[in-house]
């Protein structure tokens, strides 16, 4: 790092960033304080290490202004407590069910994302004003599960509002961003009319950063074949353009400067069209970089370029360093630089292609560990789709963005059939592998081997040591993990979903919400992710309400439960709508009453209700079920309430530790007779914030109360984690 002090600057700027955003936490002072010792080690004979000191001083003192004005405009907004504010448009975009507004109020940092479902006509540069909250993003509750917040801060949104009702008190004269809306909407049109209907999301993601007509199902596939960077507007594709524009104007015989100015121009024009990505704005400024190394003759270095953008990005806006994609992308621009640096420029064309093969190899070592820390979940074998997929949508990208401009011609069924192919490479199975949340020293301790290889005296047989250390990695990943085992009665709001890691595999009882979409795709899968599984080995629905099975339902239509328990009750058409999908997705479905058992090595749990085709009601009717796991004695109670509990006085209920309140801690349930059997020592209660139904209901919790019982409540804390005893 002789050379690169801008390296050495961005990365005490990253520490600096990172510690006050955990607020000097015992591990982040730790992990600087490994840092430190590191970077002294490397540079002791030289005073580089000012340097670093002067990044970690800039990134402390720029992230503590940024929480603090952050802090600041929430409390000044917490304590207006205002139903009506004026704000400016700033960006529009159409959804199903009404309009998202971009805002930005005036004398605030912070903008504000509006979910408006009125009818008024909105455009960038209105002013408007609002009936309507402004309200804080929360943090996420349940282990694994993506954090809006995080996503939205690094936005520079620090508040969402939702509202059907507006006025226009200044409509706009036609400002930048409404002609950039004007520009998008007509490129998207000419993609339109220009690409068949398979391929028109993905050239709309690609060249416009619009994903708002790819499908999920087509997200989970990039994703999983590691081409999921393809679907949006990447640096790659930025610096394609400036550069594009530069050679063009070079050959025609332009001077070094204004060839540079033009195609700098010209990418911070598409940068801005597609929506200002942290990724595009990194290219952006390293264009800038590598024009300004053109004119000045000097020599263009990718990492110093990389961590000048770092830098300017971090004291533009240092929530940034929330922003996954920032992490990424920096990630891929370190390692494409650290690994140039040892390989030689190949001159022949066998030369190429092999290093078309290896390079993406290497890209994705580099960034293996970021992609776990951050997903969990990585494919072993990206590198492949990549080598072929990447030279291939790039050679559209350009044929797409060249004649993009003029009405259909026979190059445009070319580019078409290059995306289809890309689509079809992402169809393939590359081998997902799932480890699991990882901790930060694992990462860094990868980084610093990695490291250690690249600057140290290896570059003999360079690509054989790589591919196996790559392969060394895979075989420690693909071990099982050594996983705490826990209990986790997540927050999906006016629901119930108990996930137990168990070691033989994810055992899930109930999932489901009547106030949360999508809690299978949002909650559930995330946390089984984070524990490091594909699927869930067992699910258990205790009776067939929604807000018990929505989020079963989801899992099971992705085919991601193994075996799946019902309650041996008489069937309606819900009951045999779920026994269907089982069917078709190859899910084992058994079927659980009073006498059955659930039991792996490290747990145990007793069906003690209802009888085998009760006739009682619904919820009176709820799987009941009472045992062991992980060293705890437990009672799930489904959603039994006064009638299922005088029948189950009758079914040798015992003691237990904990309990999960019945029904969401309805006035029903939990009876002073029940309590007086079981005898609990800490009560859970799932239940949403500020539900409907008023639970838990105040008598519940006097009840619990009387008996010195510990309440946990989903609403209050979010996901309950009970850590396993053994």
């Amino acid at each position: 790092m002789k050379n690169r002090p801008m390296v050495l600057i961005f990365a005490g700027c990253m520490t600096g960033v990172a510690a006050v955003w955990n607020e000097m936490s015992i591990t982040a002072v730790f992990y600087f304080l490994l840092s430190a010792i590191v970077f002294a080690v490397l540079i002791r004979k030289s005073k580089n290490y000012l340097l670093i000191i002067a990044g970690l001083c800039l990134g402390l003192s720029v992230m503590g202004m940024q929480k603090y004005s952050a802090q600041k405009e929430w409390m000044k907004v917490l304590n207006e407590q205002q139903n009506y504010y004026q704000s400016e448009v700033i960006k529009v975009t159409n959804r199903d069910k009404g309009l998202t507004c971009l805002l930005k109020r005036q004398g605030y940092e912070g903008k504000i994302l509006l979910y408006y479902s009125g009818d008024e006509d909105i455009y960038p540069g209105d002013k408007i004003g609002v009936w309507g909250s402004l309200e804080f993003w929360e943090n996420s509750s349940n282990p694994g599960e993506f954090s809006l917040k995080n996503y939205y801060l690094s936005k520079g949104i620090y508040f969402t509002s939702f509202s059907d009702h507006i006025q226009i008190l200044n409509y706009s004269s036609g400002g930048m961003e409404y002609y950039f809306m004007k520009c998008r909407q007509y490129f998207k049109d000419q993609i339109q009319k220009q690409y068949s209907k398979d391929t028109i999301p993905l050239v709309q993601g690609m060249l416009l950063g619009d994903k708002s007509e790819i499908s999920d199902v087509q997200k989970d596939e990039f994703r999983e074949s590691g081409l999921i960077h393809l679907l949006a507007v990447s640096g790659l594709h930025i610096s394609m353009a400036g550069r594009s524009i530069y050679n063009i104007l070079r050959k025609m015989g332009i001077n070094f400067l204004i060839s540079s100015f033009v195609g700098f121009l010209t990418a911070g024009f598409y940068c801005i069209l597609t929506g200002l990505s942290v990724s595009a704005i990194r290219a952006w400024i390293m264009l800038g970089v590598y024009f300004l190394a053109q004119i000045t003759g000097r020599p263009y270095d990718l990492l110093s370029a990389g961590a000048f953008a770092g830098i300017l990005l971090l004291l533009k806006r240092p929530f940034y360093i929330l922003d996954t994609g920032f992490l990424l992308s920096f990630t891929a621009v370190f390692t494409i630089g650290s690994i140039q640096q040892m390989e030689n420029q190949y001159k022949n064309y066998v030369q190429k292609f092999l290093n078309s093969v290896k390079f993406p190899l290497y890209i994705q070592m580099g960034m293996l560990p970021m992609m776990i820390y951050i997903q969990y979940e990585s494919p072993v074998l990206s590198f492949l789709s990549n080598c072929v997929a990447i030279p291939v949508a790039s050679m559209a990208f350009e044929i797409a963005v060249c004649f993009l401009w003029v009405p259909y011609v026979p190059i445009h069924r070319v580019s078409d059939t290059m995306f289809r192919f890309v689509i079809w490479l992402s169809r393939l199975k590359y081998g997902m592998i799932t480890v699991g949340k990882v901790p930060l020293f694992w990462v860094f301790i990868y980084y610093g081997i990695l490291g250690i290889i690249i600057n140290g005296n290896l570059k003999k047989n360079f690509t054989f040591k790589m591919i196996g250390i790559y392969s060394g990695i895979l075989i420690l990943l693909i071990t099982p993990m050594i996983r705490m085992p826990a209990i986790v009665f997540m927050d999906i709001g006016q629901g119930d979903c108990v996930m137990m890691n168990t070691k033989g595999g994810m055992v899930v009882i109930d999932g489901g919400s009547s106030s949360k979409d999508h809690v299978g795709k949002y909650q559930m899968l995330p946390c089984l992710k984070y524990y490091g599984y594909r699927k869930v080995k067992i699910a258990v629905i205790t009776h067939l309400d929604s807000d018990h099975y929505s989020g079963i339902l989801e899992l099971l239509e992705m085919g991601k439960i193994e075996y799946l328990g019902l309650p041996a009750v008489p069937k309606d058409q819900n009951y045999m709508k779920i026994e269907k999908i089982a069917e078709r997705m190859n899910a084992k479905v058994f079927y659980l009453s009073k006498g059955n058992k659930i039991s792996g090595q490290d747990f145990y749990l007793d069906i003690i209700h209802p009888q085998k085709n009760s006739s009682l009601e619904k919820n009176a009717a709820s799987l009941v079920m009472q045992g062991e796991v992980f060293g705890y004695k437990i009672l799930l109670t489904g959603d039994v309430e006064k009638e299922g509990e005088k029948v189950l006085k009758e079914e040798g209920l015992k003691n237990t530790e904990i309990v999960k309140i019945a029904h969401h801690g309805s006035k029903n349930s939990t009876s002073k007779e029940f309590l007086d059997i079981v005898k609990p020592l800490t009560g859970i209660i799932s239940c949403g914030k500020n539900n409907r139904y008023g639970h838990p209901h105040q008598e519940v919790m006097k009840r619990l109360k009387e008996y010195h019982i510990k309440i946990r409540r989903t609403d209050q804390e979010g996901a309950v984690i009970i850590k396993g005893r053994n």
